[in-house]
């Protein structure tokens, strides 16, 4: 009597992957609603950067800039005029600040930019969900590991079958393949 031996059957595995992919999407989502929305909630520093203007844009140390407030060259002796630069944040926060006229003044030293910014270690309800979306955003490492160790469990899964657990069995045998149990 010849025993048919049935193919593997990924579809469980495939549609698992999917919804995995899915509540992971949905929970990053969701998370960084929930982040953003406490982000006007968090603690405002103000702070003062020495930058070297240059007409292509220079990054403000600290991430999540509210507002620049004031501009004057790094004696202190000179307010820049806002006619001279033009100031930019982006939808990460991160404030940039550029010379437009190349004007430094009477001083080539730089300057003294004084900007207010959101801390976002100030709050735990900010941290944790920051955390988290960060975790999650980085479910494409957990996708490769699944498919590799699904695609292990099929290779042995298909070494099982070639070879079966001990060897031919007999119809009406206890064990093996085939065999009832």
């Amino acid at each position: 009597m010849n025993i048919q031996k049935k193919a593997v059957d990924l579809t469980d595995l495939a549609i698992g992957i999917i919804v995995l992919a899915i509540v992971v999407s949905i929970g990053g989502s969701i998370l960084l609603g929930m982040r953003d929305a406490r982000l006007t909630d968090l603690t405002t520093v103000e702070t003062t950067q020495t930058v070297s203007p240059s007409t292509t844009g220079t990054a403000l140390t600290n991430t999540w800039v509210k507002s620049i407030d004031a501009v004057v060259n790094v004696s202190g002796t000179e307010t820049i005029v806002a006619a001279n630069y033009t100031t930019a944040i982006d939808s990460y926060g991160t404030g940039t600040i550029a010379n437009v006229t190349d004007w430094l003044g009477n001083h080539n030293e730089g300057w003294n930019v004084t900007y207010t910014w959101y801390n976002t270690t100030s709050r735990q309800d900010y941290t944790v969900t920051q955390n988290a979306s960060i975790g999650l955003g980085e479910y494409g490492n957990w996708f490769k590991i699944i498919v590799i160790v699904g695609v292990a469990a099929v290779v042995l899964s298909l070494i099982f079958m070639a070879f079966g657990k001990g060897g031919s069995s007999m119809s009406g045998e206890s064990g093996g393949v085939g065999g009832s149990y």
